[in-house]
């Protein structure tokens, strides 16, 4: 990179064209039609693949991302969003995303006892 910030230009319903910079972690690829208020900026996402019988499956789809012009002030700073279950995104902060990280790691315990539980009762058959 030259040492210039990159920025792009976002045509948006209530301002027009509006050229912004982007974070270097930022994608580049902004959704226009949108007011600027909804203007994202999306960093590369990263998933939990899990191979079933069936085929593979997407779980926990993560990626930086920030709404630098949101009229709510916490929602502007850079934060990770988080595809969970049938409630869609969920941006979390550090200390709300090393939560759901020990959270994962628990319930992982609990499908290994599941497993195990499993294994005992396919044998008492």
């Amino acid at each position: 990179m030259n040492g210039r910030p990159r920025t792009v230009t976002v045509r948006t319903l209530d301002q027009g064209p509006v050229t912004v910079p982007c974070p270097s972690w930022c994608l580049g690829v902004h959704e226009d039609g949108l007011d600027l208020v909804d203007l994202a900026h999306e960093g590369p996402e990263t998933a939990l693949t899990v191979d079933v019988p069936l085929g593979s499956v997407q779980l926990l789809d993560a990626g930086l991302c920030q709404y630098p012009y949101s009229t709510d002030p916490d929602d502007r700073g850079v934060k990770v969003g988080v595809l969970l279950g049938l409630d869609g995104w969920h941006r979390l902060d550090p200390d709300e995303l090393r939560m759901l990280a020990a959270q994962l790691v628990v319930h992982a315990g609990r499908l290994r006892d599941l497993a195990a539980e499993l294994r005992s009762a396919d044998g008492a058959l």
